[in-house]
């Protein structure tokens, strides 16, 4: 019985890291696309190109976006498994 409330514990913690691991990414994206977007739409206005700087801060957000999600997951799995095989 112990071990079943233990397995149903651990379970729910795994879930529950899962859900705010995968929370802070998307809030992440959703940052890092709106902070770029503004960031154009501070450039229109500043430089009077009404569309374009939105369009570029548009597109420089997705990427940037991407490289965010990976160097996240990067440090946080791959690291990890790289410095676990050099002390091993």
């Amino acid at each position: 019985m112990t071990d079943d409330k233990e397995d149903r514990r651990k379970q729910l913690l795994r879930r529950l890291w899962a859900a705010t691991y995968f929370t802070g990414i998307g809030t992440s994206i959703a940052a890092t696309v709106l902070a770029c977007i503004w960031l154009g739409r501070k450039a229109d206005v500043f430089f009077n190109i009404a569309p374009k700087g939105t369009i570029a801060g548009i597109a420089l957000g997705f990427p940037v976006a991407i490289y965010s999600i990976y160097h996240q997951v990067r440090t946080h799995f791959w690291d990890k498994d790289e410095k676990n095989s050099v002390d091993k």
